[in-house]
């Protein structure tokens, strides 16, 4: 009996050496560019059924067939391009991913989807944050000034905080609004831009023709601003700055005349008119000595009193965004300050959104 049971024991110990001897424990560790481990990445190897996934630190061990074949680990992350690495030892090093190219450019939103643009037979005009990220204004519709095709950007008066009107299609009316219908991630808006930060925008589309624009309805008659603003991304926390500061000038003054050189272009012009004549008499004077004390009179320059004071314009944004496979957020704010040239003219606003 005891011999029997020796050797029971043997048979599993024998076996459990073999089975050792079969498989062998390989670790490795994922990461971003930055060197940052990517947790619950897909660790899959070639040629079988086996798979793991990366712990919060981005570490993996999978079993991998000790029979002196060649074998390679298939690593994938949302977001990143998926990479093949061979199978050379028990210790990997780290092995690093990288994001995927922005096809924000490639991708046109059209109602509910996402549409390739070269599928896309509707006349559209697209903007990315690539295009927006150096604009040193505050408004995001001055930003899209001269960058869309077939779009009209204008204001209405100089003022920092003045509308700016968009006009896709021209000013077809005269009693209604010919404002776009603005979508900001699927939601209609009224005056959509003048509550984003350039620095907050992923991408613009405007749909311009009937066929793209039909989904909407009336609505829709004066084109469609579709915004999508930046969302965040599995991985770990991304921080964001973006800022800007610059003054404002008068760069060119008109040249005006002097109080004698006005008083005199004046008595010449009204010579040939007798009204003009007896207003020029009794608002200026009748004799040359009277004319001649206007070459005292100091002159007021009204272009330096109006617009002769130093503009100064800064904006600050901070973003933070990050998540996993499930949840996503992005948080961003801004703050701008700008003092016009002319005086008794300013604006301060401060923006925060977040997208969960």
């Amino acid at each position: 009996m005891k011999k029997l049971l020796s050797s029971i024991l043997l048979l599993f110990v024998s076996v459990t050496i073999v089975f050792s001897q079969n498989n062998k424990p390989v670790k490795g560790r994922v990461t971003d560019e930055s060197g940052a481990g990517l947790p619950y990445a897909s660790v899959t190897l070639s040629a079988t059924q086996k798979g793991t996934q990366t712990d919060s630190t981005g570490r993996f061990t999978i079993q991998v067939p000790n029979d002196g074949k060649t074998y390679s680990l298939v690593i994938s992350y949302v977001g990143y391009t998926a990479k093949t690495v061979a199978v050379t030892g028990t210790d990997m090093a780290s092995i690093k991913l990288t994001r995927q190219a922005n096809e924000a450019e490639d991708v046109v939103v059209i109602g509910y989807q996402t549409v390739k643009r070269k599928n896309v037979l509707a006349s559209v005009s697209s903007i990315s944050a690539k295009d927006l990220k150096d604009v040193t204004v505050n408004s995001a519709a001055e930003a899209l000034a001269g960058r869309l095709a077939g779009v009209q950007v204008t204001t209405a008066e100089g003022s920092p905080d003045a509308d700016v009107k968009i006009r896709v299609r021209g000013g077809g009316s005269i009693t209604q609004d010919n404002s776009p219908l603005y979508i900001i991630d699927g939601v209609q808006v009224e005056n959509g831009l003048s509550t984003l930060s350039p620095q907050d925008i992923q991408s613009i589309d405007v749909l311009k023709d009937a066929a793209a624009t039909a989904i909407y309805g009336a609505r829709g008659a004066n084109g469609v601003v579709i915004i999508t603003t930046k969302s965040g991304k599995p991985g770990s926390l991304v921080v964001t700055y973006t800022g800007f500061y610059g003054q404002k000038y008068l760069t060119k003054e008109l040249p005006v005349l002097s109080p004698y050189e006005m008083v005199m272009f004046e008595y010449e012009r009204t010579r040939s008119n007798s009204a003009d004549s007896t207003t020029f008499a009794g608002r200026y004077g009748t004799t040359w000595d009277t004319l001649k004390n206007y070459k005292n009179v100091p002159a007021v320059d009204w272009q330096k009193l109006v617009l002769g004071q130093t503009g100064k314009t800064q904006t600050h944004s901070i973003g933070f965004s990050g998540g996993n496979n499930k949840t996503t957020f992005n948080f961003n704010y801004t703050y701008n300050d700008e003092k016009a040239i002319v005086q008794n003219s300013a604006f301060q606003r401060n923006l925060i959104s977040f997208k969960l």
